[in-house]
Order: structure tokens, then sequence, then C-alpha cells
């Protein structure tokens, strides 16, 4: 039974109301395990505390009627009516729709409908030279060229392929036209001294030429000195000033005629440890640039035993004012060798370096400026150390003493022309370009026999003995290198072999990309000579080789003979580390770690009367011996051991009686002194027959 005050629904109203409910009933649940989940975070004492930070719980993105969880209505139950029960239209689920855009007159403005996938294709005209023809195309974008039609392209055959010309790494015709255009003429070291004649004690006012018993070199009196030691020194252009270069940070510049100390040039700027190793005076000697090591004054290095090593700047000095007026930074390393050279009217700076690369630096026309730089492209080397350039090339290229060998770098395109094989063991450490006065004689190449490595018995391979020098076959400069062995392996304090100098010749190609041929003419050693350690720098004037030691002597070779003719033992037992030659004066300087600068000057040694009578007797006798022999030769086939003993005795003869008779009276001054009489020549011949 129903009550009459009791409301009867609709089966649709039943319905709705139980999704109300049921509604509420979700949103009660929810409600209740989101305050159960936040208490039981907010539980400290709990056991089972979470590890993650307490922070609100995160909505659910499950909007009201968006679910079809328990008691979700269908489409059909949710349908809505109005007043008069005529269907509304659905409402629109997420964002409310934007407006449309409209013009001035309040009609919508179209849109251009977006196509998915592959856009179709649309013809486009093909672009001309002509900038007026030029389609920007839609929207203000450049237009698309047409596409090729699809397909297999045609493969090209060799002879339509267009290589690209490659420019010669070393054309002679070029070379030669950039060398008469340009001059080098600072690279030659030719010995022009000049021998006044005055009297018998003849003073040289010239270069040094003669280092010989002759000609004895002169240690001078001066005091040349530093804290620490000495690595390197310049000479100015016109070989007035002398700098050197030390591990105290000092650059000290001295008079060459009075060897007073001019001026000392230190950067007060710099916190860190400056050593200078290396420095080069500009063309009119107003700036030195000077390079070396850079070490941490707060940092120490357990691998170095020292300081630790930083980035090495060149610092480029005013000489008057003392002030760095520019720092060029490019070398991680010690910086070992700088040199400044004019190519093709350019200033550039060419310096070397222990990280093991070498760098071109492009300055302005005052020296100081950089304009650019860029490093030679190798990859290769681990250690360079000195360069010079090669004669007659209008300074384009030069020559690397890099590692164990030496390379030859171009200095235009940055780029290695040639490497050449290795001449030492460990480093080939200094190499220049000379100008010999005297052409050398070839020493022959012993035959060099490969190790048994199979343990047959016999060599594997083998080198022949070289018994001649071949002819060049195209221009060539001669060239010295030395270098530095690998140490015994038993105590390491003794090198694998000797150390040595080396004499080569550099034969220019005649063709365009040919290679060079660097051949080797003689060693110079000796046994005394002990030279295995680095940063040792040659000196040559074209006659002689200087060779520092590290046991703090200097030994002249004779490049021709390969004698040692003087060896100087003025420093102290140790490293001896460049030597120059004064281009004008008769001035020899060494330097040495022992912080001194040594200065030599040669002289000619005095001849006594009996020196000079004895010696002119020789010279006579050996001509007139030899023309009577000569003689002899003609006349006989073959003579007896008596006969050639009195044919030899007749010419000294006939050469003491003519030279007496001509001018014995003028050569002997003092009638007490010894004469070579005919009686002394007669018993000397009845002697030796």
């Amino acid at each position: 039974m129903v009550a009459n005050d009791d409301v009867i629904l609709s089966d649709e109203e039943i319905d709705v109301e139980m999704f109300d409910s049921d509604t509420e009933l979700s949103k009660s649940a929810a409600t209740t395990s989101r305050k159960s989940r936040v208490s039981y975070a907010d539980d400290t004492d709990s056991d089972f505390q979470s590890s993650t930070s307490k922070r609100a719980p995160v909505p659910s993105k499950r909007g009201r009627g968006r679910g079809r969880g328990r008691g979700a209505a269908t489409a059909s139950t949710r349908k809505s009516v109005d007043e008069n029960g005529e269907e509304l239209p659905k409402a629109r689920r997420g964002r409310p729709p934007k407006p449309k855009p409209m013009d001035e007159d309040g009609n919508p403005i179209e849109k251009p409908k977006a196509t998915r996938g592959r856009k179709k294709a649309v013809a486009v005209k093909e672009l001309s030279d002509n900038e007026d023809d030029f389609d920007d195309g839609e929207f203000g974008k450049p237009a698309k060229q047409k596409r090729a039609a699809k397909g297999k392209a045609r493969q090209l055959t060799f002879d339509e392929i267009e290589i690209p010309a490659k420019e010669p790494t070393f054309d002679p015709a070029l070379v030669r036209e950039l060398a008469e255009r340009n001059p080098d003429t600072y690279w030659r070291e030719l010995a022009t001294a000049t021998e006044t004649t005055s009297d018998s004690n003849a003073e040289l006012t010239g270069r040094i030429d003669f280092i010989d018993e002759d000609h004895p070199l002169e240690l001078l009196p001066h005091s040349i000195t530093d804290q620490m030691a000495l690595t390197g020194m310049a000479l100015s252009p016109d070989g007035t000033l002398l700098a050197t270069f030390g591990s105290s940070g000092h650059v000290h510049i001295w008079d060459t005629d009075t060897f007073e100390c001019l001026t000392t040039l230190r950067d007060r700027n710099e916190a860190n440890i400056d050593e200078f190793f290396v420095g080069q005076f500009t063309p009119n000697s107003e700036y030195l640039i000077v390079g070396g090591k850079l070490k941490d004054r707060k940092r120490w290095s357990e691998a170095d035993e020292d300081n630790h090593i930083m980035p090495c700047p060149l610092k480029i000095f005013n000489v008057l004012t003392g002030d760095v007026v520019s720092r060029l930074d490019g070398h991680s390393e010690e910086i070992l060798c700088v040199k400044s050279v004019v190519y093709k009217g350019e200033n550039y700076y060419v310096t070397t370096s222990q990280d093991g690369y070498i760098r071109r630096w492009h300055m302005d026309s005052d020296w100081v400026v950089l304009l650019d730089s860029k490093e030679v492209t190798d990859g290769v080397t681990c250690m360079a150390f000195t360069v010079s350039f090669l004669p007659n090339t209008g300074n384009r290229y030069f020559m690397a003493a890099t590692d164990d060998h030496v390379t030859l770098m171009d200095l235009e395109t940055c780029l290695i022309v040639q490497r050449f094989d290795p001449i030492y063991s460990s480093y080939c450490d200094c190499g220049k370009f000379i100008e010999l006065v005297e052409e050398p004689l070839y020493q022959a190449r012993k035959p060099v026999i490969a190790e048994d490595e199979e343990g047959t018995g016999e060599a594997s391979s083998s080198r022949a003995a070289i018994t001649s020098l071949p002819e060049p076959t195209g221009p060539f400069a001669y060239f010295v290198t030395r270098g530095v062995e690998l140490l015994d392996a038993e105590d390491n304090t003794v090198s694998s072999r000797p150390n040595t100098c080396t004499l080569h010749r550099l034969v220019y190609p005649t063709e365009s990309d040919g290679s060079f041929e660097l051949q080797e003419i003689r060693r110079y050693y000796h046994d005394d000579y002990l030279s295995n350690s680095w940063l040792i720098r040659l000196a040559s004037n074209g006659r002689y080789i200087l060779a520092p030691t590290l046991n703090g002597q200097v030994f002249a070779f004779s490049i021709a003979t390969g004698q040692v003719t003087s060896v100087l033992r003025d420093h102290d037992t140790i490293e001896v580390r460049d030597c120059k030659f004064h281009p004008t004066k008769n001035l020899l300087f060494t330097c040495s770690d022992d912080g001194t600068v040594k200065a030599y000057r040669s002289t000619v040694k005095p001849k006594s009367p009996e020196t000079s009578v004895e010696a002119d007797i020789e010279m006579e006798c050996s001509t007139t011996v030899a023309a009577s022999e000569h003689e002899r030769a003609q006349t006989s086939d073959f003579d007896s051991p008596q006969t050639a003993a009195e044919s030899h005795f007749n010419g000294l003869k006939e050469g003491v009686e003519s030279l007496a008779v001509r001018d014995l009276d003028s050569v002997v001054s003092d009638p007490p002194a010894p004469v070579v009489t005919i009686a002394v020549v007669e018993e000397n011949v009845k002697q030796e027959s």
C-alpha cells in the first residue's frame, strides 16, 4: 500500500537519484581514504614510516562524471531536457572552444586547412641568376628548387669527374721567383775576418775565421754573470747588444764593447715564476721577444720535482722602458725556440715548444700587435726544438728539429712537406743551415748489419757501406745537427753510442712536388766529447762547428777535415748551453748553467825567427823534391832504393842551396841562431836510407 502523501517516482527519476547517491558515496569514500593516508603519513610514531617527503596529496585526475565505475550512468540515462521536454544539446568536454577570429565587419576569418602527411607537390619555377626573378615563397620562406626526378642517377665516368687542381707543395720555378723577389740573407754564417799585416804578431780585426794552434782563442776579462743558470743568448742585428736569458726570470742586456750591463728586463706584473730560455731582437732593436717557462708559485708538481708548469706565453719587452708591451698565449709548455722572419713583406714569429707544436704568429708592421696565430698541422711530434729557414726559398720553408729527426715545413700553409729518417736515438735538439768556406771531406759510412732477431745465427738484413757521395741532382744547402743518444741500460749514466755532430746536404727537387734528399756527409766526434744533454745549441762560422758539452767544455771541429782544432775549458763542469759568433767583431760568446758568459777573441800566435826559417826551408825543399821526383818518373819506370834516396838527397840539396842564395841572409837576422846546413841534410838522408 502506498500512502497518499507519498510521491511516486518515475523510472528515470529513480535512476538519476541512484546515480547521485552513488556519486556521493564514492566522494565520501575517496575523502575518507585520503584522510587516512594523510594521518598515516603524519604519524611519526609509526614503525613503518615512509621515506618520502611529507607533501600534500596529489588530487585525482579523474573529474566528476568522467568515470565508468560503479553507479555510473550511461549516455541514454543522462540526457538533459528543457522545460518543454525537448532534449538539450550535449555539453562539450574539455577546454571551452576558442572564439573564432573576426574581421572588422564581424565575419569569421577562415584559415587554410592543414593537411596531414606528405604535402602536396607545388610547382616551383626555376631560380634564375636575376634577383628580380627570385621567389620568396609563401610566408616569406625562400622557394625550394625543383627536385630531380626519382630513379638511380647515372654514374659519371672517370674522365667526366673534375678533380680540383692541387697546389704543389714545392714548385722550383715559383720558389726561384720568390727567392729573387725576397732574398734571404739572415741565415748566412759566413766568416768575413780580415787580418792586418802591420807586424809579425798580426791582430784580427774582423769576424773570427780561424780557430787552431796558429790562431788560439784568448779569454777576455769581464764579468757577465747572473744569479742562476744562463740558458740562452741573443745578439742584436747590429751586434752592439747582447741579451742573456736564464732561470732567474731576468733578461740582462750588455754592451758588446765595454761588457757593461745596460738594463735589466723583468715582468713586474707577473704573479708566478718566470724562467726565460730564448729570445730575439726585432730588426730595429726596439723590442725583445722572449719565451721560456712559467711556473705556478702556489702549486707543486711531484712528477717534475718543481713548481707546476703553466701555459707559457711569449712576452715582448720594450728595451728602453723595460715594460711588457704584448703577451702572446698559445703554447701549453716550455718555449724552446723563437725566430723572427719576413715573408712576402709580412712579419712573422715562429716558435717551438715542448708541447710538440710549432706555431706561426702573424704580426703587424711594429712587431708588437698580433694579427693571427696558427699551429703547424702535425699531430705526431712529441717535442719541437729549433727551426732554421731553407736558403734561397724566400723564407717560405724551414727545417725543424723534432724528436729524433728533422722535419721540413711550409710557413705559408702551415703543413708538413717532408719528414726525414731519425738521426739520433733519443733527441735531435738543434739544427741549422750554414754556408761553408771549405768543401768538406766525405766520410764513408760503415756497413750496418741488422741484429739476429730469429736466433738463426745470421743477420736478416744489412746495409752496404757507402764509399762515395753521389753528385747532387739539383740545388743544395748544408745543414748541421746535433743530438742526444739513449743511455746505457746498465746504469743509465753513459750514452749507448758516442755523441756526434752531423753535417748533411739537403738536395732540392728539380720537379714540381718532387722529394727532398737529406744526405749525410760526415759525423764529428771525439772520445772526450760528452754532450748527452738536451737544450744545447751549436754555432758555426762556415769553417768550424762549435759544439758545447755537459762538462763545461766547448769543442771546435774543423768542418773540412773533422779534426778537433781547439777545446775551451773555462766554464765549470756543468752544461754549456749556447755559443754565438759576433757578426762583425772578433768575438765569441759562450754561456753555461754556471751563470756566466765567457767572451773570447782570436789571436795570432807569434812566430820566432827559427820557426820562420825552418818553415821556409821545408816549403822550398818540398817543392824542389816534388819537381825532382816528377822528372825522375818521366825518365825511368823503376828505380832502386839507393837511386831513389840519391834523387831525394839531390832535391833537398838543390832546395837548400837555392834558398840560401836567394834570401837566406834576409831571413836569418841573428847569426848565432841555428841554421839548417847541407851537412845536416846529408846526415838525415843517410839515416833514412
